[in-house]
């Protein structure tokens, strides 16, 4: 069977921009792009994944500057969110690249926000394949002789013969170490700037630094001396109350103690007298209180004190001695 001229252009023109695998390449309604540096194998029509789940398809290449923009064809049904990184990886080592696409860890993917049509991935790298592994590693092979290698081999047997679980988890606290170390970077270069800025101000005050010494030596000295002499104080003062107990106090302490009674004596004697005293108080008060009696322009006073001053005609004259005597006694 022959070809028109024409059928036979289309199906030229189909086979040369299409290869099997675009053909029924999954497509959808969502355009992505992104940036490598390389894209090994990559070419149009290769898959894009989620967790190994396939959600679009590459449809362009392009060189932009000297790195590779490829966009990307993703079904609406599968949301990107914002964060999201780009992996050029391969599906085996001896099969096709693809496009990881891989959700920021911990993101709930349930909620937004998502990358839009037309959105760039910003956070993109590629996996090395086989190729580039060789590549690297044969100047290290070439550089070993075959039996070198095949000892190499065999020593590495023999130490990790069943030592498979702890060679893991080695890995793993030394990723959790890295890990670690990356988190702490900001405080790391905080506390070395600060470490910096502290040299600056000692280098600064490194004149006082200098005399530092012998300003502590000169307080010590001081405080030394000082110390001589509170020790002698307390000692002397030690000293002083010794004496005052086996000297002082024995010599008066018999003048102290009738001291004490007389005074209890004179304290009894005003507490027996005070109705006496108010008596006296009172009589006093009341002769003041009395209106003077004036003759001839001359001043008469008459004072009747009852029990001290008896009336001219009627009693004797008084005895004041005894009137004092009873003063002092005790109350009736």
């Amino acid at each position: 069977m022959t070809l028109r001229p024409a059928t036979a252009c289309a199906a030229l023109l189909l086979t040369a921009s299409c290869s099997l695998q675009t053909l029924g390449a999954t497509t959808g309604d969502l355009t992505l792009n992104a940036v490598f540096d390389d894209v090994q194998s990559l070419v149009t029509g290769h898959s894009v994944q989620i967790s190994d789940v396939r959600v679009g398809t590459v449809t362009g290449i392009r060189l932009e500057g000297y790195r590779a923009r490829v966009t990307m064809s993703i079904l609406s049904a599968h949301r990107v969110p914002e964060g999201s990184t780009a992996t050029v990886a391969k599906t085996s080592v001896l099969g096709e690249n693809y496009v990881l696409l891989s959700p920021p860890p911990g993101k709930d993917l349930a909620t937004g926000p998502y990358l839009k049509d037309g959105a760039t991935v910003a956070d993109t790298s590629v996996e090395p394949d086989i190729e580039q592994v060789t590549a690297r590693a044969g100047p290290l092979i070439e550089a070993l002789g075959a039996q070198d290698v095949n000892a190499v081999l065999d020593a590495a047997a023999t130490a990790f013969s069943g030592q498979g679980a702890d060679v893991n988890r080695l890995i793993r606290r030394t990723a959790q170490v890295t890990d670690a170390y990356a988190a702490a970077r900001r405080d790391l270069a905080t506390s070395i700037d600060s470490l910096a800025r502290l040299g600056d101000d000692l280098a600064e005050g490194s004149a006082e630094l200098d005399r530092l010494p012998g300003t502590l030596s000169a307080a010590t000295e001081r405080l030394a001396h000082g110390r001589r002499h509170v020790k002698k104080a307390v000692v002397a003062l030690t000293r002083l109350a010794k004496e005052a107990n086996l000297t002082v106090y024995p010599r008066h302490a018999a003048r102290l103690r009738t001291l004490l009674r007389e005074l209890e004596a004179v304290s009894s004697a005003m507490q027996r007298g005070k109705e006496d005293l108010k008596t006296l108080v009172a009589r006093l008060q009341k002769f003041i209180d009395a209106p003077p009696i004036t003759v001839n322009g001359q001043v008469l006073i008459y004072v009747w004190l009852k029990g001290l001053l008896p009336s001219v005609r009627d009693q004797p004259a008084p005895d004041r001695a005894e009137d004092f005597r009873l003063l002092l006694g005790p109350p009736r």
